[in-house]
């Protein structure tokens, strides 16, 4: 088997918010699996018409250097991908490639660090929190996170953990639903490029890291280029395709 190539066993399954579904697996062997936090690995989830592989692509959800890890998916009706990992049991096997990709964190940052999330973008972002935070770095680090409506969050109690434990962080959080009960939903409305914009001139040497819908990172990094933000220096962006 290629160095590249590695199989992995379905050890848990579990639901996290409406459509969202985490599947745990158990490499082979345990732990042996490299990479950083923000990287992807390649599925098959079947094949076309023409016999040729379906592959996709998730960001690992889990922490480096442990035993299991950890895919986050939005199950889609009738996605190939969907309907695959749906079919997925307990001891079931998964065979994929990888990790790979270029969406991890700067070795260093001098200044606020900024998340732009949608949805199960938020995938890759807490470990990259968790590494982030272990750094000596002084800068301030603010994610905002996009979702529908309350039923499509996850992660909550993680992410309350993490800034109780860092006052460097500050996850602020997001509804567009025009269904949504706002007596009962104590965070903030709207989508999340207003806001980012609103505090861009308040940032100290900003590196942000935009991740989740495609639309969304294309709007926030013309706004932040519009705005004198460097695109090569101060903007990296992982694009979520469901």
């Amino acid at each position: 088997m290629s160095r590249n190539v590695h199989e992995a066993t379905v050890v848990s399954i579990k639901t996290l918010a409406r459509g969202v579904v985490e599947w745990l697996f158990r490499t082979d062997p345990p732990g042996a699996l490299t990479f950083r936090p923000g990287q992807f690995i390649s599925v098959r989830v079947g094949e076309d018409t023409d016999g040729a592989a379906i592959l996709r692509s998730y960001s690992l959800a889990s922490p480096p250097g442990g035993e299991e890890l950890a895919l986050i998916l939005k199950l889609v009706e009738g996605g190939a991908a969907s309907t695959w990992f749906s079919r997925l049991q307990v001891g079931d096997r998964m065979r994929f490639t990888g990790p790979m990709g270029f969406f991890v964190l700067d070795l260093q940052h001098v200044g606020d660090v900024v998340f732009g999330v949608t949805g199960v973008g938020m995938t890759p972002v807490l470990p990259m929190l968790d590494e982030l935070l272990q750094r000596a770095e002084s800068g301030r680090v603010t994610v905002y996170w996009g979702n529908r409506a309350r039923e499509d969050l996850f992660w909550q109690t993680e992410l309350e953990a993490r800034q109780r434990a860092n006052p460097r962080l500050q996850v602020r959080q997001f509804l567009t639903s025009e269904a949504t009960d706002w007596g009962a939903w104590h965070g903030e409305r709207g989508r999340i490029t207003p806001a980012i914009l609103a505090d861009l001139p308040q940032l100290t040497k900003p590196i942000f890291y935009l991740v989740g819908n495609g639309q969304m990172i294309r709007d926030v990094k013309a706004a932040l280029v519009e705005r004198g933000v460097d695109r090569k220096k101060q903007i990296r962006n992982e694009a979520f395709f469901q």
